[in-house]
C-alpha cells in the first residue's frame, strides 16, 4: 500500500507508523468520545463541542482548560484517547472546516495558500505517524500555587497524555517551498492561529516561532498535524492542523494553524513573550514587568524537563495492613529533548535510600524501527512494597532519570508562572482503623487539580474523605522485589535539613560576619 494511503488509518484496530527498518504498529485504544454537548457548554461559545464529562474543569466552564483524573488517565493505557486528552484552551474554540480551510505560507521562495486536501495529498511531504507524547507546562502547577499564588491556574498532574500524530514534517515542507538551509533571511518560523481568536496581542492570534535550524532538522520530527489517533482532529486539539514539536511544551505548539512565516527576526506575539517562561524566583508578576523580565531570551521555555508522578496508591485510598502481603505504586514519567527515561525510583524514607521500579517502555521497538535515539512518549512504572515496610513509613517518594542523567528536584523552586514543576512526587501516609478495629493506612496525594480540595498541601491537609474513598491496590505477584540498598544519603529528611540550616547560621555567626538580609519571593515548607 502507498505510504501516504497507509499512515495515520487505523486497520485492524491499529495504526502503521512511520518506519524506515521494518514495519511497526500500535493498537489504538477505544475511543470515549462523548454523544452529547455538556450541558456546562450549552451557554458558551463552545456550545457545538461535544466533550467527555469526567475531564476535571481547571478555570471554569469556559474556556475549557481540562485534565482527566488520574485513574482514567491510567485506565486508558499508554495510548491516550483524545476525549480525555489533556486541553489547553486561551478562548472560545474557532469553527473551521477541512473544506475551506487554507494555510498562509509566506517568507519563502514560492509562497502558497495550500487546502487541506492538497497538504495532506503527500505532494508537497511525505504523510507521517509516530506516538509523541503532549505536556502541558503547568503539569503540577497546584504544588507551586500551594507554596505562593502564581499567575497560572491549577494543573494537577495529569495534564499530561500520549497520541499517535499523523501530519507532514516541516522539514519536508520548507524543502519542497525552496528552504533547505539557515540564510540571515531565514532564521525563524512563525505560526499563527486564527487573526481576532484572543483579545490580546496586535491581531489577537496565538503566535510562536523556532529557529529554522530546528525547523529543517529531521530527527526533531516537527509536524503540521491534521490526525490523532488515526481520526481527524477534533475542535479541542486544533481541527483541522495544528503544529507538533515533539518534547516540547505544549505552549509552543499552535493549534488551528492558519499562518506560517519564514522570517530574520522571532515572533513578537504577545504569547510568545508573555506565555511560557520560567524567572527566577524572586521575580513576581510586577517586578517581570517594570524590570523587562518577559523579554529576556534565556528564560524562554522550549523543551520539558524530566517529571514523574504516582498513579497509585491513589489520593483518598485505603489500605487494610492484615489483608495483603504488598502494596501497588506505579506511575509514569516523562522527559524533553528526545532523550530516554532510564529509570523511576520510589523511597520510603523521605529521599534517604531510593530502590528501582520497573520500567515499561514501548517505545524502544518503535525508535529501533526508525532508526533514531530519539524518544518522544512517556514511560509508565511499576513496583510492589512489602506490607511490613509500610509500619512506620511517613511518605511515598518517586522520581526518575533520562538518558542525559537528568533526575528531578528534592525541594520546589517557585516561579511566577509556575511552570515546568517537577519536585520529586511525595504522597503521605496516615494511619486510622477500620470499623472493626483493624489497622489500616490511607493515602494523601500533594494536591487535587483545579478547584477540587484535598491534598497534604492544602488547607485540607490530613482530612480523610468517606464518600470518596476507595481500595488502594495490592502489588500483581504478592512478592516484593529483593533489591538491596546501596548507599543512604544522609542529607535527606527534615531533620537533617534544618540541623543544616542551623549549622550555616553558627557557622556565619563564629566568623562574626552578619547574615544577609535577603527577602524571599517565597517560603518552601
Amino acid at each position: 500500500m502507498d505510504k501516504n494511503m497507509r499512515y495515520g488509518k487505523i486497520l485492524g484496530g491499529k495504526i502503521e507508523l512511520s518506519t524506515d527498518l521494518w514495519e511497526t504498529s500500535l493498537e489504538m485504544p477505544p475511543r470515549q468520545d462523548a454523544e452529547k454537548v455538556d450541558a456546562r457548554d450549552a451557554d458558551t461559545p463552545d456550545n457545538w463541542i461535544k466533550r467527555h464529562e469526567a475531564m476535571v474543569r481547571l478555570t471554569g466552564r469556559h474556556p475549557f482548560n481540562t485534565e482527566p483524573p488520574l485513574k482514567v488517565l491510567q485506565d486508558a493505557g499508554w495510548i491516550t484517547p483524545p476525549s480525555i486528552h489533556v486541553v489547553r484552551n486561551h478562548g472560545a474554540v474557532p469553527k473551521l472546516s477541512w473544506a475551506e480551510h487554507k494555510l498562509k505560507i509566506t517568507g519563502v521562495p514560492r509562497p502558497c495558500e495550500v487546502s487541506m486536501d492538497e497538504l495532506t495529498s503527500g505532494k508537497l511531504a511525505e504523510v507521517a505517524s509516530f506516538p509523541v507524547t503532549f505536556i502541558c507546562a503547568g503539569n503540577r502547577r497546584k504544588e507551586q500555587n500551594m507554596t505562593k499564588k502564581t499567575v497560572g491556574f491549577n494543573w494537577g498532574c495529569a495534564a499530561v497524555g500520549n497520541s499517535v500524530w499523523t501530519g507532514i514534517r516541516l522539514c519536508d515542507l520548507l524543502n519542497s517551498l525552496g528552504i533547505t538551509k539557515p540564510s540571515k533571511e531565514h532564521r525563524f518560523v512563525h505560526f499563527n492561529g486564527p487573526a481576532g481568536e484572543l483579545p490580546q496581542g496586535k491581531d489577537g492570534s496565538y503566535g510562536t516561532s523556532i529557529d529554522i535550524g530546528w525547523a529543517l532538522d529531521r530527527e526533531r520530527d516537527v509536524l503540521l498535524a491534521f490526525k490523532q489517533n488515526g481520526e481527524l482532529l477534533t475542535p479541542d486539539h486544533g481541527a483541522p492542523l495544528r503544529t507538533l514539536l515533539p518534547g516540547c511544551i505544549g505552549g509552543r505548539m499552535i493549534k488551528w494553524l492558519c499562518n506560517m512565516h519564514v522570517s530574520d527576526k522571532p515572533s513578537e506575539s504577545h504569547y510568545h513573550y508573555f506565555d511560557n517562561r520560567v524567572l527566577p524566583p524572586h521575580v513576581d508578576a510586577e517586578l517581570a514587568t517594570a524590570e523587562g523580565w518577559w523579554y529576556k531570551p534565556e528564560y524562554i521555555i522550549n523543551h520539558m524537563n524530566i517529571n514523574s508522578a504516582m498513579f497509585e496508591p491513589r489520593h483518598n485510598s485505603t489500605f487494610p495492613m492484615s489483608k495483603h502481603k504488598t502494596l501497588k505504586v506505579c506511575g509514569y514519567a516523562y522527559t524533553g529533548g528526545g532523550y530516554m527515561i532510564i529509570r523511576a525510583e520510589i523511597s520510603l524514607d523521605s529521599g534517604r535510600t531510593w530502590e528501582i521500579a520497573d520500567l515499561t517502555r514501548p517505545e524502544d521497538e518503535i525508535a529501533a524501527a526508525r532508526g533514531t535515539d530519539k524518544h518522544w512518549c512517556w514511560s509508565w512504572w511499576e513496583t510492589e512494597v512489602d506490607v511490613a515496610r509500610l509500619e512506620g513509613c511517613q511518605e511515598i517518594c518517586c522520581r526518575a532519570w533520562d538518558s542525559n542523567q537528568n533526575s528531578q528536584p528534592f525541594q520546589l523552586t517557585w516561579n511566577v508562572m509556575g511552570m515546568l514543576s517537577n519536585t520529586i512526587f511525595r504522597i503521605r501516609l496516615h494511619r486510622m482503623k477500620d470499623a472493626s478495629g483493624n489497622d489500616m493506612i490511607w493515602f494523601e496525594h500533594p494536591t487535587m487539580p483545579g478547584t477540587e480540595t484535598g491534598g497534604w498541601m492544602t488547607e485540607d491537609a490530613g482530612k480523610f474523605d468517606q464518600s470518596i474513598a476507595t481500595e488502594a491496590s495490592p502489588g500483581r505477584t504478592s512478592v516484593a522485589p529483593d533489591r538491596a540498598v546501596a548507599a543512604v544519603w544522609k542529607g535527606a529528611g527534615e531533620d537533617a535539613l534544618a540541623a543544616g540550616s542551623k549549622a550555616a547560621a553558627v557557622t556565619t555567626a563564629e566568623a562574626g560576619e552578619a547574615a544577609p538580609q535577603a527577602r524571599p519571593a517565597c517560603v518552601v515548607s
